[in-house]
Order: C-alpha cells, then structure tokens, then sequence
C-alpha cells in the first residue's frame, strides 16, 4: 500500500502551521534567551559564557513546551485536523533534542559550580547523574502530550464520519463465541 500525498493546499497549510507563527514565534524565544544571556555575560562574569549557554539550553525545552501548547490551542477555524496533527508530530519528533539539552544544562552547571566551589569531579558528575532520568521522562511526558493531542480522523473523505459497523444479532455473536471456543482460539 503507498501512501497518499495531500493536495498541495492542505501540505502548503500544514508547512506554514510547522515553520510559520508558531515556529517563528518559538525562534523568537530562543534568540531573545540567547540575548538576555549574552546581556548577563557582558554584567556580570566578564564574557564567560554561563549564562548565555545556561539560558539558552533552559530556552529550547521552554520554546517547544510553548509550541506544544501553542498548536493543540489553535482552533478548527484557522485550520483542518491535519494540519494540526502534522504540527503535533513535528513538535513530538524534536522533542528527542530535550533530553540532550537538559543533560548539557546539567553538565555546565556542574563545571560552573564545581569551578566556584573547587570540587572539581562532585557536583558536575552528580547534576548529570541525576539530569538523565529526570530529562528521560521530560521527553516522554512532552511526545506523550502532543501525540495525545493528535486528532485520529477515520479513512476518506476528512469531515465524513466512519462507516457503522453491520449490526450483529447475539445468535450470531454466540455462534462465533462457541466457534472459537471448538477451534481453542
């Protein structure tokens, strides 16, 4: 079975819900993070990238959370469940970049802090110990959230309703019990 491809108005909408308001504006996030952090470089330690870094890895997590929400809130009125479904998948398909983000998060804030405090091995060892299970169920619980938001639409035409099932007597439905049962299925 090959699969179909969408009209071209339906993939140009569902191109513009993954990379136009929604991920424009998640853009806009991250690179007004990187700046906020870059700012707090400048003030307070002398260009050394703590901040810029920090913010910019608590950033990305942030911005596809807000994404998340941004595309299950999007109304019938704006566009078709496809759409949304596609922008859904793209969201819970980059949520595999979060676990890599809060393990470096935790492993610059380990260097930072072992740095400020001279135990070198502790805390940096210890936050990204601790940083991989908490970042593993980050991941689950945002692909789970937006897969689960994910509106299934039976086969045809979108908008048709499925086909009812053919009523079945209970004659008939026991009939198939007891068949099974002979067959030891």
């Amino acid at each position: 079975m090959q699969p179909r491809l969408a009209p071209q108005g339906v993939r140009s909408r569902a191109a513009q819900a993954v990379i136009g308001e929604t991920g424009c504006s998640t853009l806009v996030i991250v690179l007004l993070a990187t700046g906020v952090g870059l700012l707090l470089d400048f003030q307070i330690t002398n260009l050394h990238p703590v901040f810029s870094v920090g913010i910019l890895l608590l950033s990305i997590p942030a911005a596809l959370y807000w994404a998340v929400r941004r595309t299950v809130s999007m109304g019938q009125k704006r566009q078709t469940d496809y759409v949304r479904n596609l922008a859904l998948a793209a969201v819970a398909g980059q949520a595999g970049c979060l676990s890599v983000v809060l393990i470096f998060l935790a492993l610059f804030a380990g260097l930072f802090i072992d740095s400020r405090l001279n135990t070198h091995p502790v805390f940096t060892i210890g936050l990204v110990l601790i940083s991989v299970p908490i970042s593993l169920y980050a991941m689950i619980r945002m692909v789970l959230s937006s897969v689960s938001a994910i509106k299934l639409t039976p086969p045809g035409k979108p908008g048709e309703a499925a086909p009812s099932a053919p009523a079945t007597t209970t004659a008939e439905t026991s009939a198939k019990a007891a068949a099974k049962k002979e067959n030891g299925s």
